[in-house]
């Protein structure tokens, strides 16, 4: 109960067009975040779905804390997954920085704002190409989204090589301890170009409930299981 008070309280600061007319909430929930065992960061998160016509479109906004470091991710993409727009305002300490870009026709430009200026920036990206932020893990919902086996195009902000190509695998279907329920999960592994590794299990309905990155020795789990 004290998590869902805790939960609730964080998601009331999102945006209330989050919850416009016409839209339904594919995912939300709220993820502690360990790195070697210890808790290192939350973040609570809503990934909603808005359908105008024929077309479809999700939006992804979350409160993420890693100490005194936080981090306020918006994703804006197309019915596949595919980044359409993305900002994401960091703060640390007294220092601030925003990194914001839109895709259009297959060039992703970006502009980048700190304490010593603004710069601008444009790429050229693969069509459908799915963004997952380094430091934000419900993004990785959209990688199961997209493809349970086979190829994506992946973009990575905030770095100096943006573009990265992962490749999407099913390990089986394990059955996970969240909270005192148990969910059953479907355990997917990503492997980013460099040898980066990511594991992902969501449940029947596609919902995230658990993120693990090998290489950081970052484990981040559901704090409550979703909703039957």
């Amino acid at each position: 109960m004290r998590t869902l008070l805790i939960f609730a309280a964080a998601i009331a600061t999102l945006p209330d067009h989050a919850l416009a007319q016409g839209s339904r909430i594919a995912d939300e929930g709220s993820f502690t975040i360990t790195v070697n065992g210890r808790t290192a960061g939350r973040e609570n998160f809503r990934i909603s779905a808005m359908t105008r016509g024929e077309a479809t479109e999700y939006t992804a906004r979350a409160d993420v804390t890693y100490g005194d470091r936080k981090l306020a991710p918006e994703l804006r993409t197309d019915a596949q997954g595919g980044i359409v727009e993305y900002t994401v305002s960091s703060r640390s300490g007294g220092t601030s920085d925003k990194w914001q870009g839109t895709v259009t026709r297959g060039r992703l430009n970006a502009t980048i704002t700190s304490g010593s200026g603004t710069a601008a920036r444009e790429y050229i990206v693969p069509a459908g190409s799915v963004l997952l932020d380094d430091d934000v893990i419900h993004q990785h919902w959209f990688l199961a989204l997209r493809s349970r086996d086979g190829a994506l195009a992946l973009v990575v902000p905030r770095q100096g090589n943006i573009q990265a190509q992962v490749m999407m695998s099913t390990v089986g279907q394990e059955t996970l301890q969240i909270g005192n329920h148990d969910v059953v999960t479907t355990h997917l592994r990503a492997s980013i170009s460099g040898g980066d590794i990511r594991d992902v299990w969501v449940d029947k309905s596609g919902r995230l409930v658990k993120v693990a990155i090998p290489s950081r020795a970052l484990v981040a789990v559901r704090d409550d299981p979703p909703p039957a």
